[in-house]
């Protein structure tokens, strides 16, 4: 006789407006992380998701959960996913308390929080996203360098350390401009289909997206068929959901911000890294150069950091591992970046990964006490 697996629980209610932000996309991935990943989501209504974006606007619709209008009676099981503590909850017994924070540019003293691995995009995500990417990384390999992604008003940077960011559009344009020879520019579909349908291209394959937008069924797919993409800063921050795409299905990011993963993406173990733009063009030609040995070991190390570091099931189970009852989850938001960039140093939980020792210690003994 077979038996079902009951699915965990987590109870979540939120109170200020931050969780909302980003067109309710952190509203979505942190409830949709939880909800394919063997959870099944209370979430209290309070939020008027018709005031919300597209993003928010699928919360309602997502498979696993449940909109309440009451805490359920016997809590001792669940989780307890938070911004702001309700003082009706706070009274409660909880398997876990989860309070999400957004500020990664702070040290933390005492607390040890878990930073949550940026995700592919809400509508790239799903329960079925772990088989799609077994798949698509064993897609044969039709381009060297690939980039496509929104350059329209990506000029500003706001990240200095530990060493000032080229914006997207810098970037792009750059090689454009310096590596004309050895670059195809897209504009139009059918070429791109030409491109991918071809033997392979040894060149930079620049798609020129205020003509050509590639949909996002075919994103994934496209992706896989390159070695190297190129992921230069988002918009606000160097942080974007293309990275995390290009490593999940194999593809080597060129990348100049890799000290905001943890750990540190390495330079010609799994990334390539560039500074400025003199840089950013070797660091091209080598890849054009790069023997298929070397790219090989990169993009097993690249899907092997995605899988231990990225996958969401991963920070599922930091989360269900720790030992102690209250945890703090911070999240990479535009917000807190556009706020407190210059406050970002060595110290940064985002840059460090943890506290420091003396804070470890702190730690060990406030919760020593505690005990």
């Amino acid at each position: 006789m077979r038996t079902e697996t009951v699915p965990h629980i987590v109870f979540a209610k939120f109170t200020d407006d931050d969780i909302l932000d980003e067109m309710g996309r952190l509203l979505y991935s942190i409830l949709n992380i939880f909800a394919t990943n063997g959870y099944r989501v209370k979430l209290f209504g309070n939020i008027n998701f018709g005031e919300l974006d597209k993003y928010g606007q699928l919360v309602p619709s997502m498979k696993n959960l449940d909109l309440v209008d009451t805490v359920p009676n016997n809590t001792s099981d669940m989780l307890y996913l938070f911004d702001r503590e309700d003082r009706s909850c706070s009274r409660r017994r909880w398997r876990k308390k989860v309070q999400i924070k957004f500020d990664v540019f702070s040290s933390y003293r005492i607390t040890d929080p878990i930073i949550m691995p940026y995700s592919v995009h809400p509508l790239l995500s799903g329960a079925d996203l772990p088989a799609r990417l077994e798949t698509l990384r064993k897609n044969k390999k039709r381009l060297r360098i690939f980039f496509s992604g929104d350059t329209k008003g990506y000029t500003k940077n706001r990240i200095h350390y530990p060493n000032t960011k080229i914006p997207r559009l810098e970037v792009i344009e750059t090689i454009l401009q310096r590596m004309a020879g050895k670059t195809i520019y897209v504009k139009h579909e059918a070429d791109l289909k030409r491109l991918f349908a071809d033997g392979f291209i040894n060149s930079c394959v620049i798609v020129d997206t205020s003509r050509l937008w590639i949909d996002p069924t075919d994103w994934l797919p496209d992706l896989s068929k390159t070695d190297f993409f190129i992921c230069p800063p988002g918009y606000c921050m160097p942080m974007c959901h293309n990275v995390i795409e290009a490593m999940a299905v194999g593809a080597i990011p060129i990348i100049n911000y890799p000290e905001w993963f943890n750990p540190t993406l390495e330079h010609m173990e799994n990334c390539i890294v560039f500074d400025d733009k003199e840089d950013l063009i070797r660091k091209i030609e080598d890849v054009l150069e790069m023997g298929q040995q070397t790219i090989s070991e990169m993009r097993d190390k690249v899907i092997d950091y995605y899988e231990n570091r990225l996958r969401p099931r991963t920070f599922i189970n930091n989360i269900e591992s720790r030992e102690e009852n209250k945890i703090t989850v911070l999240m990479i938001t535009d917000k807190n970046t556009i706020r407190n960039a210059s406050r970002l140093n060595e110290k940064s939980i985002l840059i460090s990964g943890k506290p420091t020792i003396e804070n470890g210690m702190w730690y060990k003994l406030f919760g020593a006490f505690r005990k």
